[in-house]
């Protein structure tokens, strides 16, 4: 089955009192089909359709069915929490269905890490961002003007002492514009 364009927008993440809540509306081919909201207190995400408030709720009752239908499509996957795959007693791979839950938290995952992406790829303009890669985190020296305007001997020579100071045990230097500066790690 062909996957139907899904996007979430009117993000708006908040902390809850077990972690990070979200509210956030779901477009099904361009139409405002439901809102998903997770109070952030450790309970599942709460998914409405919003028939209610269109003027053709047969419209989005029947995109609702057909990205229900596309899910379940969706072929089973091994479970695996980032250790690698899960087994059972007799060795063989634990599998799990993708519910109209996960879809939609993986699209919520995959908007928070292009909204990341953006934000670093600015920084990377002004500062020599270091850390373990794909780590979650990171630190940066900024500098006052953009890296470009730095004369690169100035530049070449805090990346030096960035570099000999604070990459050990895996950590980076991130940026991706350091060719483009004429700047090598030695």
């Amino acid at each position: 089955m062909k996957e139907p364009k899904v996007e979430v927008k009117s993000v708006r993440f908040h902390e809850g009192h077990e972690g990070t809540g979200v509210n956030a509306d779901v477009w099904i081919n361009g139409v405002k089909c439901l809102h998903v909201r997770d109070d952030g207190n450790g309970g599942c995400l709460d998914i409405n359709g919003l028939a209610y408030d269109n003027k053709t709720p047969s419209v989005v009752m029947g995109l609702i069915n057909t990205l229900n239908e596309f899910v379940d499509s969706i072929p089973e996957k091994p479970l695996n929490f980032g250790h690698g795959d899960i087994k059972d007693d007799q060795g063989n791979v634990r599998m799990y269905k993708t519910s109209l839950e996960d879809y939609i938290n993986e699209l919520l995952y995959a908007y928070e890490r292009k909204k990341e992406e953006k934000k670093i790829e600015k920084l990377m303009q002004t500062a020599l961002l270091f850390g373990i890669p794909d780590g979650g985190g990171y630190k940066y020296y900024q500098f006052k003007k953009p890296l470009s305007e730095i004369p690169v001997q100035h530049l070449q020579t805090r990346l030096n002492v960035l570099v000999m100071e604070n990459c050990k045990k895996g950590v980076q230097v991130l940026n991706t514009n350091l060719k483009e500066l004429g700047l090598v790690i030695n």
